[in-house]
């Protein structure tokens, strides 16, 4: 099966929400097809999102341009899940909401983890941000905190955080 490549200066050059763009392209992957990510950036909010769904991450350097390929893992069952990948699972329960708009860094991830310590677990803080927060993704990933994200029509973020354990951090 052919991989799907998207090229990201195009979507840029459309003046198109990058993020959310590449969130539909994942979503039309049938099983067992690869994408193929052409920037002059990593993409490292892709890069968590696809691992976290299964797909391996290969990079090369070509030039400017960092091509990233995306291969899906079809071995990967939900028993034999690897060290520190959160498998795709529901994220509800009682919801707490923060609006981090308008606000400038760090206060939106300081907000964030100060109501993710407090809150319970099994409880979801629900965060609406400018953007999608890279550098709070980064640290959910290493604390094995599963989320997900909602891009909106005007390139900001909506990210769901389901509270399984008292943050280490």
């Amino acid at each position: 099966m052919e991989p799907v490549v998207v090229e990201v200066k195009g979507i840029i050059k459309q003046r198109l929400s990058l993020f959310g763009t590449m969130m539909k392209t994942v979503d039309t992957l049938k099983p067992g097809q690869s994408l193929i990510v052409k920037s002059t950036f990593n993409p490292a909010p892709l890069m968590a999102h696809m691992r976290r769904k299964g797909y391996e991450v290969q990079q090369e350097k070509q030039g400017r341009v960092i091509i990233t390929t995306f291969i899906p893992q079809t071995s990967r069952v939900s028993g034999n899940q690897s060290p520190g990948r959160i498998m795709d699972i529901p994220i509800e329960g009682p919801e707490h909401y923060l609006d981090n708009r308008g606000l400038t860094p760090p206060e939106p991830m300081q907000r964030t983890l100060g109501l993710l310590n407090d809150v319970p677990i099994n409880h979801v803080v629900v965060i609406h941000n400018d953007r999608v927060p890279v550098f709070l993704l980064g640290q959910l990933d290493d604390e094995e905190i599963p989320y997900e994200i909602r891009p909106q029509e005007d390139d900001s973020a909506i990210v769901r955080i389901l509270k399984t354990h008292p943050l280490r951090g």
